[in-house]
């Protein structure tokens, strides 16, 4: 315990020194003569080789240095501006003006990144920019993430075609995702609610590391992916719509339809529409089995954003999902044997609005209500196992925020509401509860100059059936110079478990339930709750006038109470149980990104992980984690001289995953035995884009090109009634080589 206060408390007693900065914004003049941000605006000191970019939304921080006064920014496309600084000034306002020249004139010095870390942020915090998510088959959020190294993507079993996502070693139910700082995917959608979001519709993911801030609740523990979605109004954009369509050789189609309709100056509403389908049914291992489930799914998402002219700002939408599939053994007929049916039917309506002012004499000082309700309903079944499970969420959170005497001291305290109602049903079990938690939450930031932001947070929150939970968390941000950013993390997170649906793969086996109880509420299970420290070296970079980042992170994660799902004492059972101590994480990673050479962009990542479990009194590797992971992104663009001519845009992604335990299978008969470790392997992603203009993109790509599969990955597929029946121990792809083809045209 000394060692967690200290670490909440050190960054207010570790010495810090100042530096001058220099804020601002670039701005140049458009076509119709207004002036909006310029996003890659490259800003330098005249004469050194001393700079930075400005970002998506043109703003820029540099530090002031004594080898010049003299300013220099530059855009494409726009005429060179030099500004000279005089003493104390601390923040400008550069507007660019429009220079007609050919390429051939044009120094590119600088860009924003298709993915980048914020420089700015106190959190450890990854931009995935609408780019970035380009460079892949990203048809859902599920398949976002695949040249990301912070986030891994498996699929759960060798049947639902479910994907799961794993961040700083543990499971994604551990980390918070959220659609503009809204609860999204939580509860009963844990498993299934990352295909509830196309990627089509998604502007960019911040993804963050480690513990998050108290404002947005208790339950974040390992992260925050946080979704932008496409906007109502963004000033930004350069049509009113996208129309997407995709389609692959296991005949998965997809359409995507986006359209932005602005009423007026105050009011703009932005329609999303999606509809997929595949009917197609592979066997390509020959087990009887489909590899992945037959689907459709239709999805619509209809926004509102209104602007007044008196500081108020408003936002309403919602969210209908109807999505069906079909899996299980190929001839799916009660008479053929062997038979196995797998059947799931998710529906979601989900609503939810924002509204906030912003104070006239400060414009520091602000307040803002955020709220959502859904529905979600999931019926299943699993072979001869049924699965019925129903949730209402209302969620509301009130802001308040302000500076206390000057711009170095800012405040946010808030009041929020969370109510849950689960009614869950497997074979003749119900497991119903409700869940009402206020909570009440505080926030103070100091930031006496650009080196130096301390957020110290406290949330208390009252659980009706768990009580008071105490939730500290503290974020440090520490720049010594303009090149380097340390950041330190720590604090405490809770959550509820949802174990039907977080370990669902487990209905793909003949495996038993058995629930250790230790309550009577709900699963009976206590609430699982955990301490996250987390430390962050970034160096930023310029090689050869470009920008480049080098980072290091180290987190730990130790649960003080955990949900222990036990699949190794009995190969036919999986047995459930609240443990004290009984689960930690470390993660330790390293990452480059740099552009050797012009519009050559290359990543490069190593990560290692410790994760375990403790299972009838020894610790044991989290099983289907992969300890070592190194991933390698490489992107080339041509270049176009102007936004009319063609574009050529290659992109190709390469993972090596280290051996995954598998849970043990001794006791089965020999030949109805999972391996004990997975062996290493290499996934391989490839993907061309051409621009024909600036409207019209097509793409064409490949996942897993030298189509590694696990193979046999059910045992005693032949006999899905018998009692070593298993299709969950999955460590690698079940599906293979994906051959995949679309279009993007703005509208």
């Amino acid at each position: 315990m000394k060692l967690k206060i200290l670490l909440l408390i050190i960054g207010f007693v570790f010495p810090f020194y100042a530096q001058n900065v220099l804020t601002g914004v670039v701005k140049g003049k458009d076509e119709k003569g207004n002036y909006t941000p310029l996003v890659g605006s490259n800003i330098t000191w005249q004469n050194t080789n001393k700079g930075t970019t400005a970002d998506i939304d043109g703003k820029f921080t540099i530090p002031i240095i004594s080898e010049s006064n003299t300013l220099v920014i530059s855009n494409i496309g726009y005429k060179t501006e030099k500004i000279i600084i005089t003493t104390n000034q601390q923040n400008i306002e550069v507007l660019l003006e429009p220079e007609p020249k050919e390429l051939s004139d044009v120094e590119v010095v600088g860009k924003q990144t298709s993915s980048y870390q914020d420089y700015k942020g106190i959190e450890n915090t990854t931009i995935m920019t609408n780019k970035e998510l380009q460079k892949a088959a990203c048809c859902t959020l599920a398949e976002s993430f695949e040249t990301n190294p912070s986030i891994d993507v498996s699929f759960t079993d060798a049947i639902t075609g479910i994907r799961q996502i794993e961040m700083l070693g543990l499971a994604g139910i551990y980390s918070q995702t959220t659609m503009e700082a809204v609860p999204y995917i939580r509860g009963l959608m844990s498993n299934v609610g990352l295909f509830f979001v196309p990627g089509t519709w998604i502007k960019s993911i911040n993804v963050s590391k480690g513990i998050g801030s108290v404002s947005n609740g208790f339950e974040s523990i390992t992260g925050q992916i946080d979704i932008e979605m496409q906007k109502p109004f963004d000033d930004y954009a350069e049509k009113n719509g996208l129309i997407n369509l995709y389609g692959d050789n296991e005949q998965r189609f997809e359409g995507n339809l986006n359209y932005r309709y602005k009423v007026n100056e105050h009011l703009s509403s932005m329609t999303l529409l999606h509809a997929s389908s595949r009917q197609h049914k592979k066997d390509m291992n020959s087990d009887s089995f489909m590899d992945m489930p037959t689907f459709k799914t239709f999805n619509i998402m209809q926004r509102w954003q209104y602007r007044s002219l008196s500081n108020w700002e408003s936002q309403l939408g919602f969210q209908v999902v109807n999505d069906e599939k079909n899996g299980g053994t190929i001839n799916n007929y009660y008479y053929a044997k062997p038979f196995y049916n797998y059947r799931s039917s998710n529906k979601l309506f989900n609503i939810y609005g924002k509204t906030g002012f912003i104070f006239d004499d400060n414009n520091k000082q602000s307040f803002g209500v955020q709220w959502s309700f859904s529905k979600y309903n999931n019926k299943s079944n699993f072979g001869n196992k049924i699965y019925d499970g129903d949730q209402k969420n209302l969620y509301l959170n009130f802001i308040y925020q302000t500076n206390l005497a000057n711009d170095f001291h800012f405040f946010r305290t808030g009041l929020s509401f969370v109510y849950d109602e689960f009614n869950e049903s497997f074979f003749t079990m119900n497991y119903d509860r409700k869940e009402r938690i206020p909570g009440l939450f505080l926030e103070y930031t100091y930031k006496p100059d650009a080196e130096l932001s301390i957020v110290s947070g406290l949330r208390f929150d009252n659980h009706n059936k768990f009580g008071l939970l105490f939730t500290p968390r503290m974020h440090i941000r520490y720049s010594p110079n303009s090149d380097w950013v340390f950041r330190l993390a720590a604090g405490r997170g809770y959550r509820t478990s949802n174990i039907f649906v977080e370990y669902s793969s487990s209905f793909t086996s003949s495996r038993s339930i058995n629930i250790i109880r230790s309550n009577d509420f709900g699963y009976g299970l206590e609430m699982e709750s955990a301490w996250n420290y987390g430390l962050n070296l970034t160096y930023y970079f310029l090689y050869e006038y470009r920008d480049a980042t080098l980072s290091i992170d180290i987190y730990r994660t130790n649960f003080d109470n955990s949900t222990i799902a036990d699949l190794d004492s009995d190969s036919h059972k999986i047995t459930f149980s609240s443990v004290k101590n009984g689960a930690y994480s470390t993660s330790i990673q390293t990452e480059l990104n740099i552009e050797p050479m012009l519009n050559f962009t290359v990543r490069l990542a190593y990560r290692f992980i410790d994760a375990r479990q403790l299972i009838n009194g020894i610790w044991k590797d989290k099983p289907f984690s992969a300890r070592h992971r190194s991933l390698i992104n490489m992107s080339y663009s041509t270049e176009r001289e102007t936004l009319d001519d063609y574009q050529m845009n290659y992109d190709l992604t390469i993972q090596w995953f280290g051996s995954k335990r598998i849970p043990s299978t001794e006791s089965n008969p020999v030949g109805l035995r999972a391996r004990s470790y997975s062996p290493n392997f290499f996934l391989i992603n490839a993907q061309v884009t051409r621009s024909f203009n600036e409207l019209f993109d097509f793409y064409i790509g490949v996942e897993n090109l030298f189509d590694f599969r696990q193979n046999d990955p059910i045992i005693d597929s032949n006999n899905p009634n018998s009692q070593y029946f298993d299709a969950s121990l999955i460590w690698g792809p079940v599906s293979g080589r994906m051959v995949y083809a679309g279009l993007r045209y703005k509208i």
